[in-house]
C-alpha cells in the first residue's frame, strides 16, 4: 500500500471549502498554500486561468481513501480550478512510512513538472515552458534550507529566496517542455534550481456538469 498525494488549485479564497470537502471524505490533513496563475487570459491554461491570485490544497492520504477524498474535492460547488491525484513511490502519514511496491502505473496522459529555482526566474522559466507547448503554470514562494552552501553576509547565513513552479502538461509536450526548461542558462549554475516530474493517476477539471 502506498500514499497518494492530491492537489487541487483554485480561486483565492475557496481552499478551506475545498479542504472541508476532503476533510469529510477522510482528509486527516492538509496544506493551502498561496499561489498565482501564470497563464493570458485568452488561453484556457490548465493551472492558472488568468493571472490572478489563487490557493493550492494538497492532502497526503491512503490510496485506498483517495478515490472518496478526490471526488469530494473535485465536487466543490461554485469552485473553479483543478484537481489531480499523484500516487506516491513513499510516503509518510500517520507517522508511518508507506512504500508502494508492484503498482501498475496509471497513464491519464497528464504529467507534472515541478521546478524549483531562484526567485526572480519563475517567468523566464514559464516562458520556455509556453513556448514549448505548455499552457500555463503555478508559481509558489519558497526559500532554501540554511545549508552550509549558503552565501553569508558579514557572518550571517542568508538563505537565498526560491519559486517553486507546477507545470500540468499533457505526456506528447512533457519531453519538449522539460527540455527547454533544464537548458535555460538560469539552471546551469550549481545550485540554481531542480526539475523533477511526477505521474499524474487523476485529473479533472473542476466545476464541471456531471455526464
Amino acid at each position: 500500500m502506498s500514499g497518494t498525494a492530491l492537489f487541487a488549485v483554485v480561486q483565492k479564497g475557496k481552499a478551506q471549502t475545498v479542504f472541508a470537502n476532503a476533510r469529510s471524505a477522510g482528509s486527516t490533513g492538509g496544506t493551502i498554500l498561496m499561489a498565482k496563475g501564470t497563464a493570458p487570459s485568452n488561453l484556457l491554461s490548465i493551472l492558472g486561468f488568468s493571472d490572478s491570485k489563487k490557493e493550492v490544497v494538497l492532502t497526503l492520504c491512503d490510496k485506498d481513501l483517495s478515490d472518496n477524498i478526490f471526488d469530494a474535492m473535485a465536487g466543490t460547488e461554485k469552485t473553479e480550478g483543478v484537481v489531480f491525484a499523484i500516487d506516491c513511490e513513499r510516503s509518510y502519514i500517520k507517522q508511518t512510512v508507506q512504500v508502494g511496491k508492484g503498482e501498475a502505473a496509471m497513464d491519464t496522459g497528464w504529467k507534472m513538472i515541478n521546478v524549483i529555482c531562484n526567485q526572480g526566474f519563475s517567468e523566464e522559466v514559464m516562458k520556455a515552458a509556453r513556448d514549448a507547448g505548455a499552457g500555463g503554470g503555478t508559481v509558489m514562494a519558497g526559500r532554501g534550507t540554511g545549508t552550509p552552501d549558503d552565501a553569508r553576509f558579514f557572518g550571517i547565513q542568508l538563505v537565498p529566496e526560491k519559486e517553486m513552479l507546477l507545470i500540468l502538461v499533457d505526456s506528447a509536450r512533457h519531453d519538449t517542455v522539460f527540455d527547454a526548461i533544464t537548458a535555460l542558462p538560469c539552471m546551469q549554475d550549481p545550485g540554481s534550481g531542480i526539475v523533477y516530474t511526477m505521474p499524474v493517476s487523476r485529473f479533472s477539471i473542476m466545476g464541471k456538469p456531471k455526464s
